[in-house]
Protein backbone atom coordinates (compact mmCIF):
# COMPACT_ATOMS: atom_id res chain seq x y z
CA UNK A 1 0.00 0.00 0.00
CA UNK A 2 1.34 3.32 -0.80
CA UNK A 3 0.74 6.61 1.04
CA UNK A 4 -0.68 8.77 -0.70
CA UNK A 5 -0.33 12.75 0.68
CA UNK A 6 -3.26 15.02 0.87
CA UNK A 7 -2.04 17.87 -0.33
CA UNK A 8 -3.67 19.97 2.48
CA UNK A 9 -1.86 18.47 5.53
CA UNK A 10 1.12 20.56 6.69
CA UNK A 11 3.54 19.69 9.01
CA UNK A 12 4.70 23.63 9.99
CA UNK A 13 3.13 26.78 11.18
CA UNK A 14 2.85 29.78 8.94
CA UNK A 15 4.45 33.14 10.05
CA UNK A 16 0.93 34.46 10.90
CA UNK A 17 0.40 31.93 13.26
CA UNK A 18 4.01 32.75 14.91
CA UNK A 19 3.17 36.82 15.00
CA UNK A 20 -0.04 36.11 16.84
CA UNK A 21 1.42 33.46 19.25
CA UNK A 22 4.43 36.35 19.45
CA UNK A 23 2.41 38.87 20.48
CA UNK A 24 0.23 36.75 22.75
CA UNK A 25 3.01 35.95 24.94
CA UNK A 26 4.44 39.32 24.93
CA UNK A 27 1.24 40.77 25.86
CA UNK A 28 0.72 38.08 29.08
CA UNK A 29 4.74 38.96 29.88
CA UNK A 30 3.64 42.63 30.09
CA UNK A 31 0.92 41.87 32.04
CA UNK A 32 3.29 40.08 34.47
CA UNK A 33 6.05 42.66 34.51
CA UNK A 34 2.97 45.00 35.78
CA UNK A 35 1.94 42.62 38.53
CA UNK A 36 5.02 42.03 39.62
CA UNK A 37 6.34 46.00 40.11
CA UNK A 38 3.03 46.47 41.92
CA UNK A 39 3.99 43.44 43.99
CA UNK A 40 6.96 45.01 44.93
CA UNK A 41 5.66 48.22 45.34
CA UNK A 42 2.90 47.06 48.03
CA UNK A 43 5.64 45.05 49.88
CA UNK A 44 7.91 48.44 50.50
CA UNK A 45 4.36 49.82 51.43
CA UNK A 46 3.53 47.22 53.87
CA UNK A 47 6.90 46.80 55.33
CA UNK A 48 7.40 50.92 55.80
CA UNK A 49 3.93 50.88 57.68
CA UNK A 50 5.36 47.50 59.81
CA UNK A 51 8.52 49.50 60.19
CA UNK A 52 6.77 52.33 61.66
CA UNK A 53 3.87 50.29 63.61
CA UNK A 54 6.87 48.83 65.39
CA UNK A 55 8.50 51.84 66.16
CA UNK A 56 5.44 53.92 67.30
CA UNK A 57 4.34 50.68 69.69
CA UNK A 58 7.90 50.82 71.08
CA UNK A 59 7.70 54.45 71.78
CA UNK A 60 4.26 54.36 73.55
CA UNK A 61 4.82 51.17 75.73
CA UNK A 62 7.84 53.25 77.34
CA UNK A 63 6.50 56.68 76.93
CA UNK A 64 3.86 54.85 79.57
CA UNK A 65 5.69 53.21 81.52
CA UNK A 66 8.07 56.13 82.12
CA UNK A 67 5.30 58.50 83.18
CA UNK A 68 3.39 55.92 85.10
CA UNK A 69 6.62 55.85 87.65
CA UNK A 70 7.12 59.45 87.63
CA UNK A 71 6.12 61.74 90.27
CA UNK A 72 6.39 64.85 88.54
CA UNK A 73 6.20 65.85 84.89
CA UNK A 74 7.22 69.35 83.24
CA UNK A 75 8.01 70.39 80.00
CA UNK A 76 10.69 73.06 79.13
CA UNK A 77 10.38 74.27 75.50
CA UNK A 78 10.92 70.91 73.96
CA UNK A 79 11.85 68.57 76.76
CA UNK A 80 9.75 66.83 79.09
CA UNK A 81 11.09 65.92 82.07
CA UNK A 82 9.94 63.08 84.09
CA UNK A 83 10.15 63.30 87.64
CA UNK A 84 13.52 62.41 89.67
CA UNK A 85 14.00 58.85 91.12
CA UNK A 86 16.88 58.73 93.27
CA UNK A 87 19.25 61.03 91.26
CA UNK A 88 17.85 59.99 88.01
CA UNK A 89 15.06 61.53 85.81
CA UNK A 90 14.31 60.77 82.21
CA UNK A 91 13.88 63.05 79.76
CA UNK A 92 11.70 62.84 76.30
CA UNK A 93 13.18 65.28 73.89
CA UNK A 94 12.16 66.78 70.20
CA UNK A 95 14.91 68.30 68.19
CA UNK A 96 14.56 71.05 65.56
CA UNK A 97 14.03 68.52 62.72
CA UNK A 98 11.33 66.85 64.99
CA UNK A 99 13.04 63.77 65.70
CA UNK A 100 11.86 62.39 69.42
CA UNK A 101 14.42 60.58 71.80
CA UNK A 102 14.36 59.56 75.59
CA UNK A 103 17.38 60.63 77.32
CA UNK A 104 18.42 59.14 81.30
CA UNK A 105 19.89 61.93 83.18
CA UNK A 106 22.02 60.41 85.94
CA UNK A 107 23.35 62.94 88.20
CA UNK A 108 23.31 65.79 85.43
CA UNK A 109 24.78 63.88 82.65
CA UNK A 110 23.09 61.96 79.81
CA UNK A 111 23.51 58.65 80.82
CA UNK A 112 21.63 56.81 78.23
CA UNK A 113 19.89 57.72 75.18
CA UNK A 114 17.16 56.11 73.09
CA UNK A 115 16.09 57.51 69.67
CA UNK A 116 12.66 56.76 68.08
CA UNK A 117 13.08 56.69 64.33
CA UNK A 118 9.51 56.47 63.01
CA UNK A 119 9.44 56.49 59.08
CA UNK A 120 7.07 58.50 57.52
CA UNK A 121 7.07 61.24 60.48
CA UNK A 122 7.23 64.83 60.24
CA UNK A 123 7.87 65.27 63.61
CA UNK A 124 6.75 64.93 67.35
CA UNK A 125 5.31 67.21 69.70
CA UNK A 126 5.34 66.81 73.88
CA UNK A 127 2.36 68.37 76.46
CA UNK A 128 1.20 68.36 79.95
CA UNK A 129 -2.41 68.51 80.60
CA UNK A 130 -4.92 68.54 83.45
CA UNK A 131 -7.74 66.55 83.05
CA UNK A 132 -10.16 66.49 85.97
CA UNK A 133 -7.49 66.89 88.40
CA UNK A 134 -5.20 64.15 87.05
CA UNK A 135 -2.42 65.06 84.95
CA UNK A 136 -1.58 63.68 81.73
CA UNK A 137 1.46 63.75 79.29
CA UNK A 138 0.87 63.17 76.03
CA UNK A 139 2.73 62.66 72.81
CA UNK A 140 1.94 63.46 69.25
CA UNK A 141 3.67 62.10 66.06
CA UNK A 142 2.44 63.43 62.99
CA UNK A 143 2.95 61.21 59.82
CA UNK A 144 2.55 62.64 56.83
CA UNK A 145 1.03 61.16 53.49
CA UNK A 146 1.61 58.40 51.36
CA UNK A 147 3.33 60.01 48.04
CA UNK A 148 1.43 59.66 45.07
CA UNK A 149 -1.74 58.58 46.92
CA UNK A 150 -4.67 60.55 48.33
CA UNK A 151 -4.31 59.64 52.02
CA UNK A 152 -4.40 62.41 54.99
CA UNK A 153 -1.39 63.32 56.90
CA UNK A 154 -2.44 62.14 60.07
CA UNK A 155 -1.51 62.25 63.79
CA UNK A 156 -0.73 60.02 66.41
CA UNK A 157 -1.55 60.75 69.65
CA UNK A 158 -0.08 58.37 73.47
CA UNK A 159 -1.31 60.10 76.54
CA UNK A 160 -0.20 58.39 79.76
CA UNK A 161 -1.17 59.47 83.24
CA UNK A 162 1.46 60.92 85.30
CA UNK A 163 2.59 58.64 88.59
CA UNK A 164 -0.27 55.99 88.36
CA UNK A 165 2.52 53.39 89.20
CA UNK A 166 3.53 55.64 92.19
CA UNK A 167 2.29 54.52 95.47
CA UNK A 168 0.86 56.99 97.38
CA UNK A 169 2.94 58.69 100.37
CA UNK A 170 1.10 57.90 103.71
CA UNK A 171 -0.62 60.97 105.28
CA UNK A 172 0.83 62.14 108.56
CA UNK A 173 -2.09 62.22 111.29
CA UNK A 174 -1.12 63.96 114.52
CA UNK A 175 2.36 64.68 113.64
CA UNK A 176 3.05 61.18 112.74
CA UNK A 177 4.07 59.31 109.16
Amino acid sequence: MSMIRNPRSRRGVTLVEAMVMMTAVAAMLGTVALMLGLTMRLQDESLAAFGRSEALDRLAVRFRQDVHAARSAAIDGRTLRLGPEAGRSVEYRVSEAGDLSRVVVAGGKDAAREPFRIPQSVGAKLDIRDVEGRRFAFVAVELQAHAGRIDPARTVEVAAMVGRGVPPTPKSEGGRP
